[in-house]
């Protein structure tokens, strides 16, 4: 948005791959930039630590990690958020930690680079509660497939149960996921978790569900912000 005043810093982690120019990444830091926010993007990059950096992108370098896992290197190489997500819990104890903490060096500094008001997750994935340690105000926006993925290993279901337990916002993609998260995830006092896709749409529900973080930090966890 040519001449708009920029309000606040976002920092958008995403579980997909973030390589431009294509990557969603990149299309929701424009749909926020037009909601006023300053966006750094972090996520999964496929490109080699030693590329030239791209600009608004703080990439989590996991070429050549990957590599020691066929399937878990096609998630990373082929971007799809979804494919990353399910390939996570299956890949061994070691190489999880690895990822993992690749992905916690890259998210800190990028917040000591950056200093942003507030990170924003795509994904209920294994990087959610990365974001939460930072303490930064966290928001969470978590995809109809999210949930049943991190059922499938006991590991990753309890890094992103806590993540969703200690996140300022949490946001459903839908309504299925919405009562997913109340029935089974979230605080007993999460009355409201808002509802909206990651698409230009969606853009600003994403950017009232981030603006709220920033207001209700301290007040923590899943939901119990006043979302009324």
């Amino acid at each position: 948005m040519e001449g708009a005043t920029i309000g606040m810093r976002l920092l958008l982690v995403d579980h997909g791959c973030c390589d431009p120019p294509h990557s969603r990444v990149f299309r929701c830091r424009d749909w926020l930039l037009s909601e006023r926010i300053e966006v750094l993007a972090c996520g999964p990059a496929s490109v080699s630590a030693l590329a030239a950096p791209t600009p608004g992108l703080h990439g989590i370098h996991l070429r050549d990690i990957a590599a020691a896992n066929r399937t878990f290197a096609r998630a990373v190489r082929d971007g799809n958020p979804q494919a990353f997500l399910d390939t996570s819990p299956t890949i061994p104890a070691p190489l999880l930690g690895l990822v993992r903490e690749t992905a916690r060096q890259a998210i800190a500094e990028a917040v000591d680079g950056f200093d942003p008001a507030v990170i924003l997750v795509l994904h209920a994935g294994i990087f959610a509660d990365l974001a939460v340690e930072t303490g930064v105000p966290v928001a969470i926006h978590v995809g109809p497939a999210d949930l049943p993925a991190a059922r499938q290993d006991e590991r990753v279901h309890a890094l992103v149960a806590a993540a969703l337990v200690s996140a300022e916002v949490v946001m459903a993609a839908d309504a299925a996921t919405e009562r997913l998260l109340k029935a089974e995830w979230l605080d007993a006092a999460a009355t409201n978790v808002p509802v909206a896709g990651v698409d230009e749409s969606g853009g600003p529900a994403l950017a009232a569900a981030v603006r709220l973080a920033a207001r209700w930090r301290g007040g923590g966890g899943g939901g119990r912000s006043p979302l009324r």
